[in-house]
């Protein structure tokens, strides 16, 4: 079994158990078979695996998941941030967690179990008639990356970039789940870039890299569900960049 950069983050040989306070995840062989088995706030849940032996991953997926599948955006809401005509910043932004874990090899691989110790909210992007459903959350704006419990929560690396020539006053950032990437070591992140155009637009768009030296990427949850269908150019915001 390789131990893990995280508490329960990494890959196992089965049979294996991980603990971190609140969770429990375990694989038991049997015969022929193996038991999966997870403790959580939520639960717990068992599954009968038809093989005894191989590997398991548990990383941090999208938090778009839980309860179920309500919605496909990740909307952050948070302090506002005025910036100059034609400017340019970087903040970090807090966000949920949830962890999947899968079984399989290589690019070969299947969701067995997602859960998470964060409880979802959700709101609304726009109108009621042609708006979005989004995962909501309510942050702190941060300077640097701030200290995060990894198992619960990740860092959002966000470049807000003003291309208008008005002062801008930014409060949200909603991006489409299937482009995004997260990345761990000791701790979670993601990258991400939002075009300012005017009060009303915006594009935003995750980065298909590492925002620190050294982490990994995680598996992702969208590939095993929908990989018959392509994923979304940059998102497109249209109701405004501001409360």
């Amino acid at each position: 079994m390789r131990v893990p950069s995280l508490p329960v983050f990494g890959i196992y040989q089965i049979p294996f158990q991980t603990d971190a306070p609140g969770i429990t995840v375990s694989v038991e062989s049997g015969l022929a078979t193996s038991t999966y088995r997870r403790t959580s706030p939520e639960g717990t849940l068992a599954k009968r695996l038809g093989y005894r032996e191989g590997r398991v991953i548990i990383n941090p997926v999208e938090p778009i998941n839980l309860p179920t599948e309500v919605t496909g955006m990740l909307e952050f809401h948070f302090m506002p941030v005025t910036m100059r005509p034609n400017s340019r910043i970087t903040i970090c932004l807090k966000f949920p967690v949830e962890i999947g874990v899968f079984v399989g090899a290589d690019d070969n691989y299947t969701l067995l179990d997602v859960f998470s110790l964060a409880r979802p909210k959700y709101s609304l992007y726009g109108t009621p008639e042609k708006g979005v459903i989004t995962r909501h959350v309510e942050c702190e704006v941060y300077e640097d990356a701030p200290p995060t419990n990894p198992l619960e929560e990740g860092v959002l690396f966000l470049t807000l970039r003003n291309s208008g020539r008005d002062w801008i006053e930014v409060t949200r950032a909603v991006f489409e789940s299937s482009a995004l990437r997260l990345f761990y070591d000791k701790t979670v992140a993601m990258a991400g870039e939002m075009e300012v155009f005017s009060r009303m637009v915006a594009e935003t768009k995750v980065i298909d890299r590492p925002p620190e030296e050294g982490m990994k990427q995680a598996l992702r949850v969208y590939p095993t569900k929908k990989s018959l269908i392509p994923e979304r150019p940059p998102f497109m915001m249209e109701y405004g960049v501001g409360d």
